[in-house]
């Protein structure tokens, strides 16, 4: 290495901007490895080197949920809301660790937060959806699946979960309908494929 290429490449490094860059991009690399444990130690690096960013804050709050240690994922959702009131993956995902952690109604108010800042992401309204569907409230799990639909027109997912609960319901032709939705869109989602297949049998 030539003496200009290392000057520079030391002068890169001594910023403390770009090196938290530099173990922010491996710790989200290690995360969809599921190295958690990688991802941990690379993040807080990260955040040693640049305690202002609140994606940094954010990602390892992830990372903390996957390994449901959701007092910590809390806490850093939180630094990431302080940092950054409009960060809107906070929102979400501090209220599914609530949810995880039995706090249905503080689940139901950060993702809707979510919803408020960033009202045209579908996978926030599932998220709700899973929530309301705790409390039975189908009317607001429908409602929220039905948007999620209309936002995302090919997430098998919303229309899986509301295939199960027209099915709840018994509204089979419209569970069927939706089922089949799903496995068209999905063609892995065996789940999906047996429940349609069970009530189109049954309505035949």
């Amino acid at each position: 290495m030539e003496d200009k290429e290392r000057k520079e490449m030391n002068e890169s490094l001594a910023q403390p901007p770009k090196r938290a860059n530099y173990y922010f991009e491996r710790g989200r690399l290690y995360l969809e490895k599921e190295l958690y444990d990688n991802a941990l130690a690379e993040l807080t690096q990260a955040i040693s080197l640049d305690s202002e960013n609140a994606e940094y804050y954010c990602k390892r709050g992830i990372v903390f949920g996957e390994i449901e240690d959701y007092d910590n994922a809390i806490a850093d959702f939180t630094m990431a809301m302080n940092l950054d009131n409009d960060c809107y993956d906070a929102f979400n995902n501090r209220g599914i660790a609530y949810c995880y952690q039995g706090y249905v109604d503080d689940a139901i108010n950060d993702i809707s937060m979510a919803i408020t800042i960033n009202p045209v992401e579908a996978t926030f309204f599932i998220n709700r959806a899973k929530v309301y569907y705790r409390q039975d409230k189908y009317t607001e799990v429908l409602a929220d699946l039905s948007t999620a639909i209309k936002l995302d027109p090919k997430n098998a997912e919303a229309y899986a979960l509301r295939a199960e609960i027209y099915a709840d319901l018994e509204y089979d032709h419209k569970a069927i309908k939706d089922f089949e939705t799903a496995t068209s869109l999905n063609p892995n989602d065996a789940i999906s494929f047996a429940y349609f297949t069970m009530l189109n049998n049954i309505a035949h």
